[in-house]
C-alpha cells in the first residue's frame, strides 16, 4: 500500500515520458523532487508535460456528455457482468438551480495505489490492453472529467487495500495550467466490498432531469444483462429492450474487426435516426445516416424509415478502435465501418423492412419515390439481369468505339438512378428481392401464393398478365394483392393493369370527384361517413396551421377530391391550396387509423404528406416546375419545413397537432369514411 503522497499531474506526465513512472511511485517524498529535476533537464521541450495535460483535459470533449460517457465506460469495464452502476447527484448550487456534485459508483475489483498513479492519472496510459471485454485504449481518459469538474475525488477499494485520491486545480480561473493531487490510504471497508466511486465537483450545476437525459443518451443502449445503470435510483438503459437485431455485417476483410450489429425499433428513448454505439455506449448520433453521393439510395430509404418513427442502432464491437474523443472510428477503421454499415442496412431492407407492413404503413413519399425509380428502371431494362440470367460480356471495340465485329455503335449501359456502382448494386438487389405477394390459379391444384420480386411483377405487367387480387381466378394470370402498402403503391404507379397502347388516352376514373371543401361537404347530400370526412379536414387543417406558423407561411385551404389529379395521395392546387385524394387506399387507411384508433404512426404519415405538399406550395411561386416538383431544392425545403415544425413544437411556439386529436375523435360517432362510389355520385366532377 502506498503511503500518503502528493504532487502535480504534470510531474506524472513528465516521468511517464521519460520511462521513470515506476521509480517515481516507489520514491519517497524527499527523492521525488530530485527525480523531477533530472527529467526536466533531459527534456528537449520544457513545457511538454503541461501541453499534453492541457490538450488531454480541454481539447477532447465538446460537451459534458463526453467525460460522463468516459466515466460510465470505466465503470462498465471494471464491473462484473450484471452488476449495478449508480450515478447520483447532490449538493444544491447557488440559488438552488441544480446539483453541483455527481458521483459514479461501481462494484468492480477496485484499483491499487500504484494503478491510481500509473494508470488513472497518466494520459494515454491504460491497463485495458488485451482485455476483450473492455472498450477503449488510450481515449480521452479519466482526466477529461477535469474540464467539467476541476475538483474531484476517487475512493477505491481492492481486496488488499483502499485509497482516496483528491485532485484540485492550481490557479484561480480555467483553463488551469496544472492540477495538484493527494493520495491517502484508507481502512478497508467492512465485509470486504470492492469497487470505485468517482465524485465530481462541477464547475456548473446540473439539473437532475438533464443529468438523467445525458446519461441515457450516452449509455441508454447498454445491454441491461451487462450492467444496470441507475441515475438517482432510476434505470436509464432500458431502451435496449425495445429494439431488435435486424442485420449483421463483417467489418473489414473476413471480419478482421468483428461484426457490426444493426438494431431497429421505436418508442421512448429511441430517436428516429441512426445512432452508432460501441457495446451500447454512444459514439455518434447521425441525422444523415448515409452522407455522400455513393449512398443516395440508402439515404432515401433510411429517411423513409426514420419518417415512420423508427430508429436504427449500429453497434460496433470493442475491436473497432475509436478516435480520442470517442466520436467515430479511427483512421483505417472508419471506411471499413461505413462499408459494413451500408451492407447491414441493405440486408435489413431486403430481408426485414420490406416485409414489415407496420413499418411500411408509416413511410413517407421518399420510399414511394424510390419505388418510382425502380419501376422506371425495370421498364427501361437498365438494371443488370439477376444471377440466373448473367449479363453478357461487353463487345470488343474498334478504334472508333464501335463493335469490332459488326461495326455498329455501342451504347454503354447507363446506371439507374444516375448513381455510382454501389447504388446500382443495391437497386439491382431491390429489384430481385421477393417483396410482393402474388397468386396464380390452376384448375387442378387451385390457388398458389408466392412472393415475387419487383422485376417479376413488372415482367407479368408487360406481358399483360398482371391483375389485382379479387379480379377473378383465371389460369395463366398473376394476381397481385392490394391489401399491403407496398403493393398499393405499385398498383398506383402502374396505373392500368394492362400496358397502355401508344397514344391511347387514359380512361377517366369512375371515382373522379372535383375538389370539395369542408362547408360544401356539410351542406351537401346526406352520405354515410361525411361526418368523419369533415373531421379529417379539421385535423388536416390543424396540421397545416402548425406547419404554416412554424415556417412563416400562409395557411392552405384543405379540400378533398378523388382521382382528379391522377393517383397521387395529395396535390397542391391554385398555387396555395392542398387537396386530399380520398380515393387513395393508403390515405383512407391512414385517416381511419387516426380517427378511429388515434394511431400516432398514421398521424405522423399524414404530417409528412402535408409537409410534402407544403414544400411544393412554398416553392411554386419562386422556382421553375422542375425544381418545385421534385428537384434537390424541393427535398431540402421539405426537410427544412420538418425541422422548423419540430423546433417550434419543442419551443412551444406552435401547438402540436396531436393536441387536437382527442377532441376531434371525441365528437365522432364513427371513423368510417364514405365509399368512393357514393362520393363520386354525390359530388360529381361537373357541378
Amino acid at each position: 500500500m502506498i503511503r500518503t503522497a502528493a504532487g502535480l499531474l504534470s510531474e506524472l506526465v513528465l516521468v511517464r515520458l521519460h520511462g521513470r513512472a515506476a521509480e517515481y511511485v516507489a520514491a519517497d517524498g524527499a527523492a521525488r523532487p530530485a527525480l523531477i529535476s533530472a527529467c526536466r533537464q533531459e527534456a528537449t521541450v520544457g513545457d511538454l508535460p503541461e501541453r499534453i495535460l492541457s490538450r488531454t483535459i480541454y481539447a477532447q470533449a465538446s460537451s459534458r456528455s463526453g467525460p460522463l460517457r468516459e466515466l460510465v465506460q470505466n465503470a462498465l469495464d471494471a464491473s462484473p457482468r450484471g452488476a449495478r452502476i449508480d450515478v447520483r447527484s447532490a449538493g444544491a448550487g447557488a440559488g438552488g438551480e441544480g446539483d453541483v456534485e455527481i458521483s459514479i459508483s461501481d462494484t468492480g475489483q477496485g484499483m491499487s495505489g500504484v494503478e491510481l498513479l500509473e494508470d488513472l492519472l497518466v494520459p494515454f496510459r491504460t491497463r485495458k490492453e488485451g482485455d476483450p471485454d473492455s472498450i477503449g485504449e488510450h481515449g480521452i481518459g479519466f482526466l477529461g472529467a477535469l474540464e467539467i469538474a476541476p475538483r474531484l475525488e476517487v475512493t477505491t477499494s481492492t481486496r488488499a487495500e483502499a485509497h482516496r485520491l483528491r485532485i484540485r486545480p492550481v490557479g484561480q480561473l480555467p483553463p488551469h495550467g496544472d492540477f495538484a493531487w493527494t493520495l491517502a490510504p484508507l481502512d478497508l471497508p467492512l465485509g470486504g466490498a470492492t469497487g470505485t466511486t468517482v465524485r465530481l465537483t462541477l464547475a456548473r450545476p446540473v439539473d437532475r432531469a438533464a443529468l438523467a437525459a445525458e446519461i441515457r443518451s450516452v449509455a441508454g443502449f447498454v445491454d441491461p444483462a451487462r450492467a444496470r445503470i441507475h441515475v438517482n435510483g432510476v434505470l436509464v438503459n432500458e431502451a435496449r429492450t425495445r429494439v431488435r437485431r435486424v442485420a449483421s455485417a463483417p467489418i473489414g476483410d473476413d471480419g478482421e474487426l468483428g461484426n457490426l450489429e444493426l438494431y431497429a425499433g421505436r418508442g421512448d428513448g429511441i430517436p428516429p435516426r441512426l445512432l452508432v454505439t460501441q457495446r451500447g455506449l454512444l459514439v455518434s448520433d447521425r441525422a444523415d445516416a448515409f452522407p455522400g453521393v455513393d449512398r443516395a439510395l440508402h439515404r432515401e430509404l433510411a429517411r423513409a424509415i426514420a419518417a415512420a418513427g423508427y430508429g436504427l442502432i449500429a453497434d460496433l464491437p470493442p475491436t473497432v478502435p475509436l478516435n480520442k474523443g470517442r466520436s467515430s472510428a479511427s483512421g483505417f477503421a472508419a471506411q471499413k465501418v461505413e462499408e459494413a454499415l451500408a451492407l447491414a442496412f441493405e440486408r435489413f431492407v431486403l430481408e426485414d423492412a420490406l416485409h414489415d407492413r407496420e413499418l411500411l404503413r408509416g413511410v413517407d413519399h421518399r420510399l414511394a419515390s424510390v419505388l418510382d425509380r425502380l419501376v422506371l428502371a425495370a421498364f427501361a431494362g437498365e438494371m443488370r439481369p439477376p444471377p440466373s440470367r448473367p449479363e453478357p460480356p461487353p463487345p470488343a471495340l474498334d478504334a472508333s468505339g464501335n463493335d469490332a465485329q459488326t461495326g455498329a455503335p455501342v451504347t454503354p449501359r447507363k446506371p439507374t438512378v444516375a448513381a455510382p456502382e454501389a447504388i446500382v448494386r443495391f437497386a439491382d438487389a431491390l429489384l430481385d428481392a421477393p417483396m410482393f405477394t402474388t397468386a396464380t390459379f390452376d384448375p387442378l391444384y387451385g390457388e398458389h401464393r408466392t412472393l415475387r420480386p419487383l422485376r417479376g411483377v413488372i415482367e407479368a405487367y408487360r406481358a399483360g398478365l398482371l391483375r389485382a387480387m379479387g379480379e377473378g381466378r383465371l389460369p395463366g394470370f398473376v394476381y397481385l394483392t392490394a391489401t399491403d402498402p407496398l403493393s398499393q403503391a405499385l398498383l398506383r404507379r402502374l396505373g392500368a393493369l394492362a400496358p397502355p397502347a401508344a397514344n391511347t388516352p387514359r380512361p377517366e376514373s369512375p371515382l373522379r370527384m372535383r375538389c370539395v371543401g369542408r362547408d360544401r361537404l356539410k351542406s351537401g347530400p346526406a352520405v354515410a361517413g361525411l361526418e368523419a370526412m369533415v373531421a379529417a379536414i379539421d385535423l388536416l387543417t390543424q396540421i397545416d396551421a402548425a406547419i404554416s406558423a412554424s415556417a412563416g407561411l400562409g395557411p392552405s385551404m384543405i379540400t378533398v377530391h378523388q382521382d382528379l389529379y391522377g393517383p397521387d395521395e395529395m396535390a397542391h392546387t391554385d398555387g396555395a391550396a392542398i387537396s386530399v385524394n380520398v380515393a387513395s387506399p393508403r390515405v383512407r387507411a391512414l385517416l381511419v387509423a387516426v380517427l378511429g384508433a388515434g394511431d400516432l404512426i398514421a398521424l405522423g404519415a399524414l404530417v409528412d404528406l402535408l409537409l410534402h405538399e407544403k414544400a411544393h406550395v412554398s416553392l411554386a411561386s419562386a422556382h421553375p416546375p422542375s425544381i418545385a416538383e421534385h428537384g434537390l431544392s424541393f427535398y431540402r425545403r421539405k426537410d427544412a419545413l420538418r425541422r422548423l415544425l419540430l423546433q417550434a413544437i419543442t419551443a412551444g411556439a406552435v401547438v402540436d397537432p396531436i393536441v387536437h386529436l382527442p377532441q376531434i375523435r371525441r365528437d365522432l360517432l364513427g371513423a368510417a369514411l364514405p365509399a368512393p362510389e357514393l362520393l363520386a355520385h354525390a359530388f360529381p366532377t361537373e357541378p
